[in-house]
């Protein structure tokens, strides 16, 4: 490990001495179109991977109050659930992938994957206050030669909101009544940011949320949705050393109760990101070193309660320069600490309790090429060292071809991995409940291979994309039977047991119909396997279609008409009907700083008797927004 962390970072030490004496190279542009997650200055149209961005206008006219609300609205993405939904319960899945074989950053920071280490759980979409994001890029397809492991099927990037030269910020208030036994929202949120004196920079962004139970409807002792009491917080401070260099300091906090009916208390969720950088721009490079830790501490309550504790401890450097005449590099190295421990509250179980760990340290490379001025190649690699399996690559290659200033046709593919969690990881960890689970040290990690090509067509009024893939992946890991106990009970065991291949193509359409209307149409096939089985993957849908118009009306109203169809998908044998939400928002802006909305979620109540999980009913809502 050690070798490796020293190789790479000799590295990055090479690079940046070769490119700040290089005399003929130009300065690394910082825009703010440049898509950070891609590692690129390219601009979106020539992109050599599928690439989506949600701003912060798309978020307030979704009405979501968490990122998986308004992802799922874009094509390609998924309503899904981690071995079974409880309590209406939904993860994302892109392009068919697993919920946890999608990578979810904080300002390019990876967070805890609690749906890895946690059956059930949808606890990684609220990590910062919706109201200080600023956008959120997706890459749809691995992005592993990167990010390393767990970005087999995506990459989600919450970009937080910047400080502004002078000071400047927003409060909100949302009030929601539900159609359902429950379901009602409260929100309340504000952020302010702005130069404190030459050097200092500071952003503050705070959010409380309450969403009400939803009780079943035949049996009201029954939660059919849980509640939620979501209060969200982060600071951001950044010192200029000078014009060329900077630091920067935040700190995140999340806390966040779920609740069964009855307000009976389930889970409690405190989350901590500490965050520490530095900033150098050269005349022809950038340097990043930043080092950050990411805590949660899940707590269920229960007759045996207990603590999931999972830390993630990180260092990184990165270095891009366009030192060398038609290329855009990016390199960078880092060190990875994953702790987790497992914690009873009664001493009478502490002999279930667990705790260990697992280091990964990893370097990559990726180089953007224009070979020529219509040709654009993207190669790259990233090499990880695990404490438990040694080393794995994960390499990358993406060709964009320009026909004409409006046609692209694209073409890549790459590899990707998913790492096993440091309870899957350990013979000596057990999970004890109706059945019992067993770690295992000799598992291998998940292994991908995808492949993608498309068109895409982009003018001033009109972007049309289409885009065919196909995903295999190896060694996934499943909880395999080994055994019985006494009682009835099953014995498992996690082993790399399954082959899965997921394929389809996507269809994206943004049109202005006139200079007042804008139409935006999503449509996505999707075709899946288990290998093991041949039976399709669950929760997967075959048809998908989003469908968005955006209109400008009369007295400065502003119109906002959404529908998501969701189509047939199986699991365990069970077929499951189709169905389609449809939500309505109107807008009005007073005195250039007020705006008022007014809309209708579920607008027909859409009801899922037969549903691997649930939605929430009509929901009519009310917000006011004021920016100062």
């Amino acid at each position: 490990m050690k070798i490796a962390f020293k190789s790479a970072m000799l590295g990055l030490i090479a690079v940046t001495a070769i490119c700040s004496h290089s005399l003929a190279a130009e300065p690394v542009p910082q825009t703010e179109t440049m898509t950070v997650t891609a590692k690129s200055l390219q601009e979106i149209e020539n992109l050599g991977v599928a690439v989506t961005i949600i701003d912060a206008e798309e978020i307030l006219r979704s009405n979501a109050t968490s990122i998986n609300d308004v992802l799922v609205q874009s094509a390609g993405i998924n309503l899904g659930v981690n071995s079974g939904s409880i309590s209406g319960r939904q993860n994302i899945s892109i392009r068919g992938s697993q919920s946890d074989h999608v990578l979810i950053l904080v300002d390019g920071k990876k967070v805890s994957g609690s749906d890895a280490q946690i059956g059930h759980s949808d606890f990684q979409y609220n990590w910062v206050p919706m109201n200080a994001i600023e956008r959120i890029e997706v890459i749809k397809g691995p992005a592993s030669s990167i990010y390393g492991s767990q970005a087999i099927g995506g990459v989600v990037n919450i970009i937080t909101k910047k400080q502004q030269e002078t000071f400047s910020g927003d409060i909100n208030t949302k009030f929601g009544f539900s159609d359902d036994d429950g379901g009602d929202l409260k929100n309340v949120s504000a952020n302010i940011g702005g130069k404190i004196s030459d050097r200092f920079s500071l952003f503050v962004s705070a959010e409380h949320t309450d969403l009400d139970v939803v009780a079943d409807e035949e049996n009201d002792s029954i939660t059919k949705i849980e509640g939620k009491e979501i209060t969200n917080g982060m600071v951001k401070l950044t010192f200029d050393l000078d014009s060329s260099q900077s630091l920067e300091a935040s700190y995140s906090q999340g806390v966040e109760d779920r609740y069964e009916v009855g307000d009976t208390l389930y889970y409690d969720i405190d989350r901590r990101n500490y965050s520490l950088g530095y900033h150098k721009q050269f005349a022809n490079l950038s340097l990043d070193i930043d080092a950050y830790v990411v805590d949660s501490d899940l707590h269920y309550n229960s007759s045996n309660s207990y603590t999931h504790n999972m830390t993630d401890s990180v260092a990184r450097a990165e270095v891009s320069t366009l030192a060398f005449d038609k290329h855009f590099i990016v390199t960078g190295a880092e060190y990875k600490l994953e702790e987790y421990d497992k914690d009873y509250d009664l001493d009478a179980s502490s002999g279930s309790n667990f705790k260990n760990e697992i280091y990964n340290t990893s370097a990559f490379i990726q180089d953007e090429i224009e070979v020529t001025d219509d040709l654009l190649i993207t190669i790259g690699a990233r090499y990880d060292y695990h404490e438990k399996f040694a080393g794995e690559w994960s390499p990358k290659m993406n060709v964009l071809y320009k026909l004409g200033s409006h046609h692209r046709i694209k073409a890549g593919y790459g590899e990707g991995f998913k790492a096993p969690t440091v309870t899957q990881n350990s013979s000596s960890y057990v999970s004890t409940s109706r059945h019992i689970f067993h770690g295992n040290d000799d598992l291998q990690p998940e292994n991908s291979k995808s492949y993608e090509v498309g068109y895409e067509y982009h003018a001033e009024k009109t972007v049309f994309k289409a885009a065919l893939y196909k995903t295999e992946v190896d060694n996934l890991i499943a909880s395999e039977q080994i055994g019985s106990t006494a009682s009835g009970g099953r014995i498992y065991q996690y082993a790399n047991v399954n082959e899965a291949q997921m394929q389809g193509f996507e269809l994206e359409l943004t049109q202005d119909i006139t200079a007042d209307h804008n139409i935006r149409l999503g449509y996505q096939f999707l075709d899946t396997e288990d290998k093991s089985t041949g039976e399709d993957l669950s929760y997967r849908p075959k048809h998908s279609i989003n469908a968005r118009l955006i209109s400008q009306l009369p007295w400065g109203l502003n119109a906002t008409l959404s529908a998501n169809y969701t189509g047939e998908q199986e699991a365990s044998g069970e077929e499951y009907d189709a169905f389609t939400q449809y939500n309505l928002q109107l807008a009005k802006t007073f005195l250039d700083s007020l705006t008022a909305r007014l809309g209708i979620d579920n607008l027909t109540d859409e009801d899922l008797d037969d549903s691997p999980y649930e939605i929430k009913g009509r929901l009519v809502y009310a917000s006011i927004n004021y920016r100062f």
